[in-house]
């Protein structure tokens, strides 16, 4: 496995992200531990690295080809951080097979009529795309409002609900409760919010 770490994305894309190459030939579930560094590659050991899908608790399977994780920094040296350094710290196989797509993740109201991520929402409708069944587990993430040319971060993230497996071709859907439907009334009609899925175990 290579990474990458990506301060600023690419327009429409979110900013500090880490990118996990995975040339073997299956999926497999990382847990990674993740170091900050500043522009000389020196360690920050006061700056706390977190994920928003857990590629460092091992919650993210990541496909053949390669995927992400969203990271954010925190401590009196957050500012700082130029890179980060990653080591495996164990790799373990997972079944997703390896051309899986993207399951859609659709915001709704109790009803299940179609809401906007800005709303507050009572569910989240999941579309699985492939013609195996697939799992994955939703996050609601809740960004910052930096400066100009300052990467965006993500200072909220909350899970909602747990690991759902979504049948070939099917439909799922995941109630929003206790701390998401609080952090979704929240935020609702805030500037910066999305709704995420990533395959998980």
């Amino acid at each position: 496995m290579s990474f990458g770490y990506h301060a600023l994305g690419k327009r429409e894309f979110i900013d500090q992200t880490l990118s996990i190459n995975n040339t073997g030939q299956t999926s497999v579930v990382p847990t990674l531990a993740i170091t900050a560094v500043d522009s000389t590659g020196k360690d920050l050991p006061d700056v706390r690295v977190t994920t928003a899908y857990g590629s460092d608790r091992g919650s993210l399977v990541v496909q053949h080809g390669g995927g992400y994780d969203i990271l954010a920094f925190s401590g009196a040296d957050a500012g700082q951080v130029a890179d980060v350094r990653v080591t495996v710290k164990e790799l373990v196989p997972a079944d997703l097979p390896a051309d899986s797509s993207a399951v859609e993740a659709q915001p709704a109201d109790a009803a299940g009529q179609p809401l906007s991520k800005f709303d507050a929402f009572d569910q989240v409708v999941l579309k699985n795309p492939n013609n195996t069944a697939v799992s994955v587990r939703v996050v609601y993430l809740v960004y910052d409002q930096p400066k100009s040319g300052s990467p965006q971060q993500a200072v909220e993230v909350v899970p909602i609900g747990g690991l759902t497996t979504i049948p070939a071709g099917g439909t799922s859907s995941v109630t929003v409760s206790g701390d998401a439907k609080a952090a979704v009334q929240r935020f609702s009609g805030g500037p910066a919010v999305s709704v995420k899925t990533y395959f998980s175990r």
